[in-house]
């Protein structure tokens, strides 16, 4: 039969699939189904949705059919699934045909195929939830088909053995165990079955070996030499991992709300119930190829998607997507995730080693520079965003790889990658859950004291850097790269951030005690975050904002506290801005709204043709946010208000960048929630001498819970719908609201600073020298004088997992995972292509996009995550217990 013959006849059998119902399981024909079709495009463009709806719907059943039963798809659906799982075993466990060493293979891909492209249909249909959990995942028992011919049911037989008739009345018995786990335990054995996943083998009967060999795939972790997979070995592999991906993307037709808290059987089963040699074989292989594949090969080709359909490539694709859908699963019940735990038990240096090197070579990709005569090289790779995944992952539950990249200097490397990645998508909307991971992985790595401490390194090559991440006539340190990056991030975003504000702030919270000898226009850039939090429009936009400035103000203090005599520069400049911290301190709102209404008079008078800025009950200019404006009022006339704020000598010194654009929303509040977990209310309430008494290990970073590392967790991920500049008409300032924050800000040292410097004419040190300080403190701090306290102990942002939050996590993975099917399999040849998607909605934008790179792909899902995760509001600190259950480390 020819090949068109052959599509002919497939789409023949598709049409009375749909329109022939209640066809007899045990007829010959269902084997046109596994036989027929030549290609995976064969299935997936001739069996088009309507007719894969259509199966799916059942309105023509009858009560008497259905019984109690919930309602399911049509039985010729239910036949074709046991068809396609019965063939699948008994082509591993017997040789199936009259001639031993006829191929396998096409039949083999044809049932994968088969189910691949009908599971979606099943997930996305809501009437058949029910029916889906008791099909698969209940003991199996009998089933039947109707009778046509004497309009009644037929007999029961076993649905995988046709022609295994059950007795009548024992359609209630279990004859065996769940059907999906039959299949996935079918489907791990494929991608370790000599002839198909892995080269072939004979018996000693020189007949083709069935037994399944857990041979890793590739050398690297846990294996010393490869398999030697050949092309048709890793096309293999990569059918079966889109089959395990599809079933586990039950998790797609979820809303975002709830994703985390459903019991996804597929995933709960594979991560908890299968072998431990199947596990440890399937991680090692998975990692070994996604760590062991090289991009720098097809360097040649000026397109990446001119290579997208290159089995090598896109098992590497698909083995990194399923490997983190694995792990990141948060399986119910405080089960262990078999993956997960095995990820965070890898100890042998060479395993780090080879995983650094892996990352790296991927992530490096667009900023190494290696090929400017070929354009597209310097491109990202299209699965870059999961390796970030990846790598962040490692680093939560393997507190053993954390070390290994902190104190082996690494960490500096992805300081610059990780900066890479934030910056060049910091200004794409459709792009913003990358900027929010890229700032979760550093602050993840600030909590770590050593990470802090070897930040004090000199940063030499930095003008080699891309464009992106290049910091003109830059010199200094990785501590003074940071903090400037942070400070670009917050000044040029524009607000469309203002959910990771938190976070970012924490950054410099986390490694304030530990830096030493930042340069000016650090110090500068500092400061003028300071001018910006404390400008009184920014403090009056909204009931929380303050949050902000306090966790600012802790940072500086921690510079101040822990590192005085390392930073004279920073102290200097303090106390050159001592009246905007004057101001600060008498700060009242009926000053700070006549200062707004003063500015946005002068605005007028000079014709700037600027709109009006008011406080939120007078209609004030919210561009004053971007001034330098002081928050005092009466002493803000001795303040230049306008112009740069200069601070030093004219030929060392940088002029004070645009204040941030701040957020203003109700939502912030949801930020204010979180930061009041990182800062509890009784320290915040305290006196710095008084806070310094706390316990050291209050607040501290705490590596017994997995996803702990990243700060004030990800409630401040709710981001408003009205633009990040429009003024709160729901928040009127009063006096009792300023009374309840500004007392407790952590102003006093820095005010005791400038006092001291107004006494002595300088300022005097308050601690010794750092190198007087004790070589094995764990704080890094100098020793105190006799006559000065002791510096407050070091007090960690860290971050809780809620379940919301995972939502988001969830979310932002699956979106990349879609993005990248959608690139490599175009069309109607899409795993999930036209079915309705919850978790993002984009099906049907997506169909009008022009997908010329994966970058476009990622950037419209980004889009869709970016409008879906606004309405989400994250609680601050409410998944604890469900962060401890998924304990690795």
């Amino acid at each position: 039969m020819g090949a068109s013959e052959s599509k002919l006849a497939f789409k023949e059998d598709i049409f009375r699939l749909s329109g022939d119902p209640d066809i007899p399981a045990d007829s010959s024909w269902w084997s046109r189904f596994y036989q027929l079709p030549e290609s995976a495009e064969d299935v997936f463009a001739l069996w088009p949705p309507n007719d894969l709806r259509h199966l799916t719907n059942n309105t023509d059943a009858s009560p008497v059919s259905t019984g109690n039963a919930p309602p399911g798809p049509k039985k010729n659906a239910e036949t074709l699934i046991y068809i396609a799982i019965a063939r699948l075993e008994a082509l591993q466990t017997r040789h199936a045909h009259s001639d031993p060493h006829t191929p396998i293979t096409g039949e083999v891909l044809n049932c994968v195929r088969i189910l691949t492209r009908l599971l979606p249909y099943i997930y996305e249909a809501d009437h058949l939830a029910a029916w889906e959990a008791k099909f698969f995942w209940e003991p199996r028992k009998g089933t039947w088909v109707w009778d046509k011919k004497h309009n009644r049911r037929g007999p029961l037989f076993d649905g995988l053995n046709p022609r295994k008739k059950l007795a009548e009345g024992s359609e209630n018995e279990e004859i065996d165990r769940p059907l999906g786990e039959r299949l996935i335990d079918l489907l791990i054995s494929y991608l370790f079955f000599p002839g198909f996943a892995l080269p072939k083998k004979l018996d000693e009967n020189n007949l083709p070996d069935l037994h399944v060999s857990y041979s890793i795939w590739q050398s690297g972790i846990g294996c010393k030499q490869s398999q030697g997979m050949t092309k048709e070995n890793e096309r293999n592999a990569m059918e079966v991992l889109r089959l395990l991906l599809t079933l586990s993307s039950r998790m797609m037709y979820l809303p975002p709300n709830v994703v985390a808290q459903v019991d996804i059987k597929a995933l709960t089963y594979i991560t908890t119930q299968c072998s431990r040699q199947a596990v440890l074989s399937l991680i090692c292989s998975l990692l070994n190829t996604v760590l062991k594949y090289n991009p720098a090969s097809w360097r040649v080709p000026l397109d990446l998607t001119a290579v997208t359909k290159d089995p090598k490539q896109l098992l590497v694709t698909y083995s990194l997507q399923f490997l983190l859908v694995l792990i990141i699963y948060p399986v119910p019940n405080d089960q262990t995730n078999a993956f997960r735990k095995s990820l965070s038990r890898l100890h042998r240096v060479e395993d780090f080693q080879f995983i650094q090197q892996g990352i790296t070579l991927v992530l490096t990709q667009p900023v190494s520079g290696v090929a400017s005569y070929v354009p597209t090289v310097s491109k990202a790779l299209p699965w870059a965003p999961e390796m970030l995944v990846l790598f962040w992952e490692l680093l939560q539950c393997n507190k053993r790889f954390r070390s290994f990249i902190i104190d082996t200097d690494r960490a500096h490397d992805f300081i610059v990658l990780v900066l890479y990645y934030a910056m060049e998508a910091k200004d794409d909307p459709a792009r913003q859950g990358i900027v929010r991971m890229c700032v979760f992985i550093l602050q993840t790595l600030s909590v770590e004291p050593t990470f802090g401490r070897r930040l004090n390194k000199p940063f030499i090559g930095q003008d080699s850097l891309p464009s992106v991440v290049r910091i003109p006539n830059f010199h200094g340190s990785y501590a003074d790269y940071l903090i400037t990056s942070i400070h670009t991030i917050l000044t040029t975003t524009k607000g469309r951030l203002e959910s990771i504000y938190p976070a970012l702030l924490a950054i410099i919270n986390n490694i304030a005690p530990y830096v030493q000898e930042l340069q000016r226009a650090t110090c500068t850039k500092l400061v003028d975050l300071y001018i910006s939090f404390s400008s009184p429009a920014f403090l009056l936009a909204n009931e929380s904002n303050h949050n902000l400035l306090s966790s600012l103000l802790e940072a500086m203090c921690a510079i101040i506290d822990h590192q005085y005599d390392t930073n004279r520069r920073f102290v200097e400049i303090i106390v050159r801005s001592h009246k905007r911290f004057e101001a600060l301190r008498d700060f009242t709102v009926d000053g700070a709204l006549s200062e707004l209404d003063r500015i946005n008079q002068e605005r007028k008078d000079r014709n700037n043709n600027v709109s009006g800025i008011t406080s939120p009950s007078r209609g004030a200019s919210i561009d004053s946010l971007r001034s330098p404006a002081s928050s005092r009022s009466p002493p803000l006339g001795n303040v230049p208000e306008h112009g740069a704020f200069a601070i030093g000598d004219d030929d060392d010194e940088e002029d004070l960048e645009t204040p941030i654009s701040g957020p203003q929303s109700r939502s912030q509040s949801n930020a204010s929630a979180s930061m009041e977990d990182a800062v509890p209310v009784q320290s915040r309430s305290m006196s710095e001498k008084a806070r310094g008494k706390q316990p050291v290990g209050h607040g501290s970073f705490s590596r017994s819970a997995s996803r702990h590392g990243s700060t004030t967790s990800l409630s401040s991920l709710s981001t408003q719908t009205q633009h990040p500049l429009t003024t709160s008409t729901q928040f009127n300032p009063t006096a009792d609201w300023l009374e309840s924050w500004l007392p407790h800000l952590p102003l006093h040292t820095i005010l005791q600073v400038i006092e001291d410097s107004k006494t002595s004419g300088t300022p005097h040190p308050r601690r010794q020298p750092a190198a007087a300080a004790s070589s094995t403190a764990d704080d890094a701090a100098a020793t105190p004088r006799a006559d000065q306290p002791p510096p407050p102990p070091i007090r960690l942002q860290t971050f809780t997992w809620s379940s919301l939050a995972l939502g988001w996590y969830v979310s932002m993975l699956w979106g990349f995972i879609f993005a990248q099917d959608a690139q490599n399999n175009r069309g109607s040849n899409g795993l999930w292509a036209g079915t309705s998607i919850k978790l993002f909605n984009i099906a049907n934008r997506y169909e009008n996009i022009s997908l010329r790179s994966p970058k476009g792909a990622v950037d419209a899902v980004g889009d869709s995550l970016a409008r879906r995760i606004s309405s989400l509001g994250f609680g601050a600190g409410a998944g604890a217990t469900q962060g401890a259950a998924r304990e690795g480390a």
